[in-house]
């Protein structure tokens, strides 16, 4: 019922704002760069950028898009099948909630068990205004959150000291969180802390630290296709991409405000006829100049990406006024709240609550460095949204003891 919820508002909205032709129309640059490259593979060309350079972009999401480009209308028929996939966020998220509520200390299962409490952030999930919109958009949002909260689901248990953590568990979390790379680079920063949580969390018990080895391997091993395709194509082994400099360049240059601004960098005559290589790692040291001139800007730029983050309503302007920037902001407004309440209410049991987060903090941290945007938050929504319905538990819980000691005093 959840998917079904979720799909019908994703599709609706697709099919009432993107099946006219002027709707259909794509809005933002990094939806140009994707559809450029579908466009390259398509015609088998390969992945390559407007520059030519062909590791700029994982290739999950081009090959994606690529796959419609023999359809009479490609991009509605991508956006279609997106929204679909999108809608598996809700079910995944009642998922990761009934995990996460089954993992509980013992202390805390009373308020956190019952099947309302996996329905409730997968319910949130499905009418979220913020993953709807996007999951129109030829954005890497939408699937990167499908792959993100189905890896979780899998991570969380192998997380817990005598819980499951075989082999086939961990391979399955590695194959999840290679999906998640090949479909954002950024998300190898998960293949990095996972491992490293695993092994603590399990107080380096042998399983834990087996667990965290397997899953970094499978990502390692999903990953070299890849690394050895761009040694080809760009002479140098890339587990990435070798778009890391110019994204590093675009959150810490001269003049940044937190937003992404790189249409300067097209007309820069000192990056003229430089090799894809050399051109990353020009922008990557300019960058880094940039950041030990003044530490105290990349302090306050951080700060400032923060906000971008984790504003209450879109940082797009046509949408930070009207309907759409209150109705975003109530909703945030209520989310955050409810998600604040449940951490206090269970901030003793830190393990507990920081495994089910790590990607929150994760991507939080991350967007400090490159730019801020209220899209690179969307896909750990559904982590925050899992403890705003803790929260709701812990509300409502106090209001029935309230109701409760009321009545007994009033029979006395």
């Amino acid at each position: 019922m959840l998917f079904v919820i979720a799909a019908a508002l994703r599709v609706g909205w697709v099919a009432v704002r993107f099946s006219s032709e002027r709707g259909a129309a794509l809005q933002y640059p990094d939806e140009e760069a994707y559809r450029l490259t579908a466009r390259s593979i398509a015609a088998g060309a390969g992945l390559a950028d407007e520059f030519g350079f062909r590791a700029t972009y994982m290739p999950a999401y081009p090959a994606f898009l690529a796959s419609f480009e023999w359809l009479s209308c490609p991009l509605f028929w991508a956006r279609i099948v997106q929204a679909l996939l999108g809608a598996w966020v809700a079910p995944a998220t009642f998922l990761l909630a009934r995990e996460w509520a089954r993992l509980a200390p013992a202390g805390l299962n009373g308020q956190v068990s019952g099947a309302w409490m996996a329905i409730l952030p997968g319910l949130a999930v499905a009418f979220d205004p913020f993953l709807i919109f996007f999951s129109g958009l030829l954005l890497t949002e939408t699937l990167f959150a499908a792959a993100l909260v189905t890896a979780w689901t899998l991570v969380l248990p192998i997380g817990q000291a005598g819980d499951r953590g075989g082999v086939r568990q961990a391979c399955a979390a590695g194959a999840m969180l290679w999906v998640c790379v090949m479909l954002r680079a950024s998300a190898v920063i998960l293949v990095i802390l996972v491992p490293v949580a695993v092994t603590v969390w399990r107080r380096f018990d042998r399983g834990g630290v087996a667990a965290g080895a397997v899953i970094a391997g499978v990502v390692i091993a999903g990953l070299i296709p890849w690394a050895a395709r761009n040694r080809v194509a760009t002479g140098e082994w890339r587990w990435l991409t070798t778009r890391g400099g110019i994204s590093l360049y675009d959150g810490l240059r001269e003049g940044a405000t937190g937003a992404s601004d790189l249409a300067h960098t097209k007309r820069l005559a000192a990056v003229a006829g430089m090799s894809e290589v050399e051109w990353d790692c020009y922008f990557r040291s300019q960058a880094w100049a940039a950041a030990r001139r003044d530490p105290v800007r990349m302090i306050r730029l951080g700060w400032r990406k923060f906000l971008r983050t984790w504003s209450l309503t879109p940082n797009v302007e046509p949408y930070r006024r009207g309907p759409a920037a209150v109705i975003s902001a109530a909703w945030m407004l209520v989310v955050l709240v409810s998600a604040a309440v449940g951490w206090f209410e269970h901030r003793g049991a830190v393990r507990w609550w920081a495994m089910l987060l790590l990607p929150v903090l994760a991507f939080t941290l991350l967007h400090t460095i490159f730019v801020g945007s209220v899209r690179y938050r969307l896909p750990v929504m559904p982590m925050v949204m899992v403890l705003s319905a803790a929260g709701v538990a812990a509300m409502f819980g106090r209001l029935a003891a309230t109701r409760r000691e009321a009545r007994r005093r009033s029979q006395k």
